[in-house]
């Protein structure tokens, strides 16, 4: 049977002393099954291409306005976009990425020690045996924006030897908040919005979340997934991938593209929370990361949120009237949210969003 091609010494670094997995726990539903490669990038389109050259050396006027029309056109097609010219300095990613991936290359027992716990999904996890089926082919690191948060974890992993890693993951978060703030700014400007219209609601950091992925060479890469098909629950996404590629996105006509990795660059998405504060005019949009045979994979996605009591509900420059570009969500606030998303553990596709829209 195909299925044993996957022999137990390939599932076992997944597997932990808690938990051993079975090949079959990671061989999803058949309709979930990729069928372009993670490094299938020829279709035609392609996800557009931001550069924030002139914003970050302080250009305005008509060069500013055209980078806020491209990217708000970017996000109410696509949302997502490729952003280079970023200002993040090289050698901060540079250094992130040759931490976590010297971190996922220790000794499980050695990882295990940052192990989440019952209460929160935060800290280290090999793939996800709460899931009991269709597990992501993945290990995974998630803490949330807070220094303290940080320096616990790296400590229960490296001991006192923990500042290497804990001063590139802070900073590498303390840039990517700043570079968040640009994109928020940019994006309100774009839809016509006062400009701190988001980013007055995004003072509180540890609602901010880091998950870092690292994706095996995977035997089976037809039937398995590193990520399933999702939406981000979260206001905006900053992703940072490797030269491998895997991340595919899901088109209007429910066809995938593959994004093909661009040196120095960074995949931007909307999430769901950006979706409904902009009434639908900015898309959250389904993706899921694939596997291949012999190369592992790293990302780093960056999620921003509003602080918990922030309500999101849309501007009324961005509602028309009940038969033009009627108001399309509930208000809620991002606490209520984040509560749903917790009691739910997993949401395939994108379900959590559209228990606020309101009734045609």
């Amino acid at each position: 049977m195909e299925i044993e091609a996957i022999e137990r010494q390939q599932v076992a670094c997944l597997s932990t002393v808690e938990k051993e997995f079975c090949v079959k726990d990671f061989v999803w539903s058949k309709e979930e099954w990729p069928m372009i490669s993670y490094d299938d990038f020829e279709q035609v389109d392609d996800i557009p291409v931001v550069s924030l050259s002139t914003v970050m050396n302080g250009v305005r006027g008509e060069e500013y306005e055209k980078v806020c029309k491209d990217m708000v056109h970017a996000c109410e097609k696509w949302g997502f976009f490729k952003l280079i010219d970023h200002g993040v300095e090289s050698e901060i990613i540079k250094r992130m990425v040759g931490r976590c991936n010297e971190l996922f290359d220790l000794p499980m027992d050695q990882k295990m020690k940052g192990a989440r716990s019952t209460s929160l999904p935060l800290g280290y996890c090999a793939s996800n045996p709460d899931y009991g089926h269709n597990l992501p082919w993945a290990e995974i690191i998630q803490l949330l924006q807070s220094p303290q948060q940080v320096v616990t974890f790296a400590t229960k992993v490296y001991d006192d030897h923990h500042k290497p890693l804990s001063d590139a993951i802070m900073d590498y978060m303390n840039a990517l908040d700043g570079l968040g703030m640009v994109i928020f700014e940019i994006l309100a400007h774009g839809l016509g919005l006062p400009d701190d219209f988001f980013t007055k609601n995004m003072d509180k950091k540890d609602e901010t979340m880091i998950r870092i992925n690292r994706y095996p060479p995977c035997p089976l890469p037809e039937k398995c997934l590193g990520l399933g098909s999702h939406s981000d629950p979260h206001t905006l996404t900053i992703l940072l991938q490797d030269e491998v590629g895997g991340l595919q996105v899901q088109k209007s006509d429910n066809t995938w593209v593959g994004i093909r990795p661009i040196p120095k660059s960074f995949v931007i998405n909307i999430g769901d929370t950006l979706e409904a504060w902009t009434n639908g005019r900015l898309k959250s949009v389904v993706h899921r990361a694939v596997v291949n045979r012999e190369k592992k994979r790293l990302s780093v996605a960056y999620f921003f949120s509003p602080r918990g009591e922030a309500v999101i509900e849309c501007h009324p420059k961005l509602v028309g009237d009940d038969q033009v570009n009627p108001r399309k969500y509930k208000p809620f606030t991002w606490g209520d949210f984040r509560k749903e998303l917790l009691i739910q553990k997993r949401v395939l596709g994108k379900t959590a969003l559209n228990r606020y829209l309101i009734s045609s």
